[in-house]
């Protein structure tokens, strides 16, 4: 994801509703997909995308720029989403199914037919969230293992091992699929 300008991130810290329009529109669709993949399912993203804003709207004050914006950013969406996890383990005891998409997504999935992304998606859908959230930021969303280290409160090491892990997992359940088809 591209930085906003400064500027923009500096009129939107005093109180400029425009500016901060202007970055909920730039970075709406990014904050849903990333939510979408924590919560798998499209009504849960799309109230964490709404919170997510909101708290960002309210914290922007805290915003010192130490960290990337959209760093900081999708870290709110992250909070968000595992507060509506705990929310909705309280109320429903069942899960309700995850809707399957993977429309627009995947940095690197991009020349792969509608099945093969379905697959794919399934694959990481059957991840822990612990692993899912790294393989998500860094390889849905394209941020390094650094930025992917500050948005989920982790060290770098603990990144490149969930990672590591998650690739194995998701070659494996992958390739046992292929050998389960071609029986």
């Amino acid at each position: 994801m591209r930085e906003p300008e400064p500027e923009t991130i500096r009129r939107a810290r005093a109180g400029d509703l425009r500016a901060f329009e202007s970055l909920v529109r730039e970075y709406q669709a990014d904050v849903w997909r990333f939510a979408y993949h924590l919560t798998r399912n499209r009504a849960a993203a799309e109230d964490v995308t709404q919170e997510a804003f909101l708290r960002a709207y309210r914290a922007l004050h805290s915003y010192k720029g130490q960290a990337k914006f959209t760093s900081w950013l999708l870290r709110i969406a992250r909070n968000c989403a595992v507060d509506a996890y705990r929310k909705t383990r309280r109320e429903t005891p069942v899960a309700e199914q995850p809707e399957a998409t993977m429309q627009g997504e995947g940095h690197h999935w991009g020349s792969a037919g509608p099945e093969e992304r379905a697959r794919i998606h399934d694959a990481i859908r059957r991840l822990p969230a612990s692993l899912r959230e790294p393989f998500v930021v860094i390889e849905v969303l394209g941020y390094s293992y650094e930025e992917t280290a500050v948005i989920l409160g982790l060290r770098i090491g603990t990144v490149k091992s969930r990672m590591h892990r998650a690739r194995a997992a998701l070659m494996a359940w992958l390739s046992d699929e292929e050998a389960a088809g071609e029986m």
